[in-house]
């Protein structure tokens, strides 16, 4: 086992073990005693864990909580939606993306790009895209909880974004913006045709646990590929399905 592994092994080891010692440690682990010495005086020093008991005994210290300071709620939810994607992917050959709502952005958590042949726009993990004129922001809105709709929708108004795909006014686009979302809260799925990329069409539906959206799910395809009316007919029922499927993951 790679020092790396070993080092991984001893840490899950004091975690499930608690205050432990070198030999708890060796039987656990199978790893030699003189190498989880090493491992311990490596840990020790870079603050990971603590000797206590007269230095006998080790137990993990509240630094090891700096390790997952980074991992958001997203981010496991993108785990658990990516072989989702996978599985939607060998029914639709378009690339499809998982987004969830930040800051008043939509987030790409995961999406197939990478895996697939059919990619016409610059979609990738961790891109922000503007909530008001995507087709995943647009579903998101209009499946979410009243207060949280309201409450984005008057931020964005009270800074006065623009968004660079409309010519209109903030005021005409946040009317545009609303009766989108309309249309989406009733069809349960909303489009965005043209715009970012061009000549290319997405159809989205909201990731909905628990009563509430928290994010959305969408496929992009060239607009020539399909009539729009055979699109959504052939493709809505998966993305739902497919959905429903993540969700799922959330609701156990």
């Amino acid at each position: 086992m790679a020092i790396d592994g070993r080092l991984l092994a001893v840490i899950e080891s004091i975690n499930d073990l608690g205050i432990c010692t070198v030999v708890d440690l060796h039987r656990a682990t199978g790893i030699s005693r003189p190498a989880v010495h090493r491992i311990i005086d490596n840990l020790c020093s870079f603050g990971y864990i603590e000797r206590v008991d007269g230095h006998s005994s080790v137990r993990l210290t509240s630094q090891i909580l700096s390790l997952s300071a980074g991992y958001k709620p997203e981010h496991r939810m993108a785990e658990q939606a990516m072989p989702v994607l996978q599985q939607l992917q060998q029914r639709i050959r378009w690339p499809h993306t998982f987004s969830t709502p930040e800051t008043d952005m939509m987030v790409i958590q995961a999406t197939t790009r990478h895996h697939n042949p059919f990619v016409f726009d610059r979609g990738r993990t961790g891109l922000r895209l503007p909530i008001l004129s995507t087709a995943t922001g647009c579903v998101y809105l209009a499946h979410c909880g009243v207060d949280e709709r309201e409450a984005i929708l008057s931020r964005l108004q009270s800074h006065q974004l623009r968004d660079e795909t409309f010519d209109e006014t903030f005021e005409e686009m946040l009317n545009a913006a609303r009766d989108r979302i309309a249309i989406a809260a009733e069809k349960g799925y909303a489009l965005r045709s043209g715009g970012e990329p061009e000549r290319t069409t997405t159809i989205a539906v909201p990731v909905i646990v628990f009563s509430t959206a928290v994010g959305a799910l969408c496929t992009s395809f060239p607009t020539s590929a399909m009539a729009l009316e055979e699109a959504c007919a052939k493709y809505v029922p998966a993305l739902r399905s497919a959905a429903e499927s993540i969700a799922a993951l959330f609701e156990k």
